[in-house]
């Protein structure tokens, strides 16, 4: 079980790595 801070962690990877494919 992720905590919450892990889980926002992991979710502003993500965006950072999806963002440039988003443009």
């Amino acid at each position: 079980m992720k905590t919450p801070i892990n889980a926002l962690l992991e979710a502003s990877l993500l965006r950072d790595v999806a963002e440039p494919f988003q443009l």
